[in-house]
């Protein structure tokens, strides 16, 4: 008796609802996650500053996004929407041949493409010939990482919108478990921890060697967060930056630059 888990055919407005939205998220540089998010049953809470369930139901579970845990015609349909989002940024990088070219061929097209490039011989006989023979072999495998590198990309900031632990984070976490202590201004409390005396610009904060704040920046705790941050090497950075708490910072702020930049314009 078989185990294996009965698929029912995906009707072709959801696989093309899940192409579409997916393809969009590729593409999309401030609204991707919105786009991923749609995709899980969710939406962006103003309210709350984080991703909510949506009015509508989920196309895809989280679970899709693996091969080995998919329903295997959802997981295609969002393989697929990278290839056909991706394809023309990587152009013919591969061995001459497009993304959406190389991925397509089948058994038969690799083996008489090889055939071709070995001059008709079963194998290469030739120097030209293994070379020809071994560029293409890797350009298929690179093809197959880009792949694989846009499926991990969509499951990781799946995790951010589902707030869930990331690859990315959870790698920076094992490198760097613990945040050190900067250098701070002189001064100590009822605790062996320096006291920390905000003052900015001519005042006593310690800077970190080389930062450089943008001088539109002007609000003192804007400042200190950037000269702490510039303290932490790239793997404490990488924890900082992949936290839940700083994803929710950042969509916050992509989703109100418009409006104040509109505000600005109104205003001259």
């Amino acid at each position: 008796m078989s185990n294996e888990k009965k698929v029912i055919d995906l009707k072709p407005t959801t696989r093309a609802a899940i192409f579409g939205r997916t393809v969009e998220f590729f593409e999309a540089e401030g609204s991707r996650r919105d786009a991923l998010a749609h995709l899980l049953g969710k939406e962006w809470s103003v309210t709350s500053q984080r991703y909510v369930k949506a009015d509508h139901a989920p196309l895809i579970r989280v679970e899709d996004l693996t091969a080995k845990t998919a329903n295997p015609q959802k997981y295609e349909a969002l393989r697929a929407a990278y290839i056909h989002a991706s394809s023309d940024r990587f152009g013919a990088a591969f061995a001459g041949f497009t993304l959406k070219h190389i991925v397509a061929m089948t058994r038969d097209d690799v083996a008489e493409h090889k055939l071709q490039l070995a001059d008709g011989n079963k194998k290469p006989q030739t120097k030209t010939q293994k070379a020809k023979v071994k560029k293409f072999t890797k350009a298929q495998s690179s093809a197959n990482n880009k792949i694989s590198t846009g499926m991990a990309d969509l499951r990781d900031t799946a995790n951010v919108i589902l707030a869930k632990p990331s690859r990315k984070s959870e790698s920076a976490k094992s490198k760097a478990p613990t945040l050190p202590q900067p250098d701070t201004a002189s001064g100590t409390d009822s605790t062996t921890r320096n006291v920390v005396d905000v003052e900015i610009e001519s005042g006593t904060a310690t800077e970190a060697k080389g930062s450089a704040v943008p001088f539109a920046i002007q609000h003192p705790i804007l400042i200190e967060l950037v000269n702490k941050l510039a303290q932490f090497d790239i793997g404490q950075q990488a924890v900082v930056a992949e936290s839940d708490t700083l994803q929710a910072l950042l969509d916050g702020l992509n989703r109100a630059l418009p409006n104040a930049i509109a505000r600005q314009k109104s205003r001259k």
